[in-house]
């Protein structure tokens, strides 16, 4: 049977979402073909939370291939437990950098408070946006205590790809201030930290603060030249001006 067969019978598993589903699904986990196995590790993730899916998943957290843990870790989200803590702060430490992301962004979708030091530790990551889904990581737990660390670890950030995550975490913690210093990088000479911020601050907008962003992101607008964040900058204004359209709500 071809790949392209055995993933449309995963499809077909998957939006009947029957009693066997799990079982008839995992089957392709198994298969010689990485690409089937990533999308079966995918739809089980897509599947109604069991048990029965995350004994399935939980081993295949230390497969040899990275992009099998990575999916793995992503397919894990919304499961809670200490098989699944352990699971995901053991890959914190992975040789791939896509599987220690994946696994900074599964440990902030636990909403585990055991998972603050596990974040903390990340802060000092040798990639930039490790650092940086790590310190947004610990302002999406909300434990105001995260602050000073975040702080005293802001002062040694050179990185304005890992600024953004900072600047993020700590106006989440209540450090309102911080908005301006994010909305300060939409002047960065990197288009992908320009993008960045203009997708951030979709989800910090509130009635306080939406006139700023919005004249942010207009004068940004104005200044841009590349192609990329010219869109990214247009798509968010399109989103915050539709949210204010009577019309459209």
């Amino acid at each position: 049977m071809k790949s392209e067969q055995k993933i449309m019978i995963i499809q077909v598993f998957l939006e009947q979402a029957g009693p066997d589903a799990i079982e008839n699904i995992a089957t392709f986990l198994e298969d010689e073909d990485p690409h089937v196995m990533w999308m079966a590790i995918e739809a089980l993730g897509k599947l109604p939370i069991s048990e029965k899916i995350k004994n399935t998943l939980l081993p295949l957290t230390d497969n040899t291939d990275e992009e099998i843990r990575f999916k793995t870790l992503e397919a894990l989200w919304g499961y809670t437990g200490d098989a699944v803590l352990n699971a995901v702060v053991n890959r914190l430490k992975d040789d791939d950098e896509l599987v220690r992301i994946s696994a900074v962004e599964a440990l902030c979708e636990m909403r585990d408070s055991r998972g603050k030091q596990h974040l903390i530790d990340a802060l000092t990551d040798v990639e930039e946006i490790v650092r940086r889904e790590a310190a947004e990581g610990l302002g999406k737990l909300g434990d105001a205590s995260a602050v000073p660390v975040l702080e005293a670890s802001l002062q040694n950030e050179t990185s304005s790809t890992a600024k953004v995550g900072f600047y993020v975490g700590l106006y989440l913690l209540g450090a309102k201030f911080r908005l301006i210093s994010l909305l300060n990088l939409l002047k960065d000479p990197s288009y992908q930290v320009r993008c960045s911020v203009a997708n951030c601050v979709l989800d910090l907008v509130d009635k306080e603060n939406e006139k700023l962003i919005i004249k942010s992101l207009n004068a940004a607008l104005i200044r841009e030249t590349t192609v990329a964040a010219r869109s990214t900058l247009q798509s968010a204004l399109e989103e915050l001006n539709s949210s204010n359209d009577p019309e459209m709500k």
